[in-house]
């Protein structure tokens, strides 16, 4: 049976606020201090450190980047994308427009579940020595 802690508070915390998932082979890492950055780690390896906008990510991770790796103003870019899908929606139903309701891809709990599919592959991946999985066939959601 999988475990979850989770907390918003970060008592005495100027910086460097952190979300971490932890699995039983692997964890991954990140912090605001870095906002480019994200540690994974694989239980007898040495620390990977992916970063974004780079080739090597999947072209969904890239799909809203817009300023290029290293660039700080990551995090505010990410919201930046969330708030203008949902002023587009805003509208769109205030206008009646349903088509663009109807097209319009923005954040909900489907891409909350994905992102926990995600991670769940990612273990998946790892517990089978680091291999390719098949994602998009594989639909249901463990939470390990």
């Amino acid at each position: 049976v999988g475990r979850l802690w989770t907390s918003s508070v970060d008592a005495g915390c100027m910086d460097g606020h952190r979300i971490r998932i932890v699995g039983s082979k692997a964890s991954l890492e990140w912090w605001d201090s870095k906002p480019n950055e994200l540690r994974y780690e694989v239980q007898g390896q040495p620390i990977q450190t992916l970063i974004r906008s780079m080739p090597y990510l999947d072209e969904s991770c890239n799909a809203y980047e817009r300023l290029g790796a290293l660039h700080q103003e990551g995090l505010s870019e990410s919201w930046s994308n969330i708030y203008l899908k949902f002023a587009i929606a805003i509208d769109a139903k205030m206008r009646g427009d349903q088509e663009t309701l109807d097209n319009l891809v923005y954040p909900d709990i489907n891409a909350g579940l994905e992102g926990v599919r995600w991670i769940e592959n990612c273990v998946r991946s790892a517990d089978q020595g680091a291999v390719w999985v098949d994602f998009e066939n594989n639909k249901e959601t463990l939470l390990v």
